[in-house]
């Protein structure tokens, strides 16, 4: 049990030091010119997520070292407990709605859809390689997608956080078509992201109004799913 959290608490802190912008984000603009032939697009996404996590950026706990960061991991994943229990995950299903409202505008933007899962830690490229073999298609849009709620601090709102890592290939050529990473609601300084802010209705003032609610808190995903689903249809529009 000691290890568990220990290692959750460093993955805690690695993954806020990446998320502050730490690491570059690779980006690549739509090529409309190279994607001319695409008329098929295959969306391939992970499958629904088990858990969704808070995070406490600035947890006081995070400041005192391993035992701090066992503390916080530890406050973390009760709330983590409490949310993912609250929401129910046979209910939000987060990935299949965004992939439901992704293929539908995708077909209202002129292309043909055809939607594919990934299983769990499928990375983007190995994605291309899973959905060539379940789906044909012109190009290849694999989806990494993150949901949960986040806060600056323990006595602070909890706004949706939810991140899209996207990668369109060409499915002849392997080459990149268009590459982004799209965060909405809560906004990490210097994050290297395309980001949308979250409407004030979906902020919460503790971790018991975000559970009192079950269909608030889910509707507050829903709408980041369906804004990160517009915005990668909006970028990947030939004209």
């Amino acid at each position: 049990m000691e290890w568990n959290f220990g290692r959750r608490a460093a993955l805690v802190m690695l993954s806020l030091a990446f998320l502050a912008g730490c690491a570059q984000v690779p980006r690549q603009a739509f090529n409309a010119q190279a994607a001319a032939h695409v008329k098929t697009l295959v969306v391939a996404h992970a499958e629904n997520q088990v858990e969704y996590p808070v995070q406490i950026i600035g947890h006081p706990g995070m400041s005192f070292g391993l035992i701090g960061g066992l503390v916080a991991a530890a406050d973390m994943q009760v709330k983590t407990g409490k949310l993912t229990s609250a929401i129910d995950v046979k209910e939000t299903r987060v990935q299949e709605r965004f992939a439901e409202k992704l293929k539908e505008r995708l077909n209202k933007a002129g292309y043909e859809t055809v939607v594919v899962v990934l299983p769990k830690g499928t990375t983007l490229d190995q994605g291309l390689v899973q959905a060539r073999q379940k789906a044909k298609g012109d190009a290849i849009v694999v989806v990494d997608l993150y949901a949960g709620y986040w806060a600056a601090g323990p006595s602070t709102d909890y706004f949706p956080r939810m991140v899209a890592k996207v990668k369109t290939f060409d499915a002849r050529s392997d080459k990149v078509l268009y590459e982004d990473s799209i965060s909405y609601g809560y906004a990490m300084p210097q994050a290297q992201t395309v980001h949308l802010a979250s409407e004030p209705t979906y902020r919460f003032a503790s971790i018991d109004t975000l559970t009192a609610d079950p269909v608030k808190t889910r509707q507050g995903l829903y709408v980041g799913a369906d804004a990160l689903a517009e915005q990668i249809v909006n970028d990947l529009r030939k004209n």
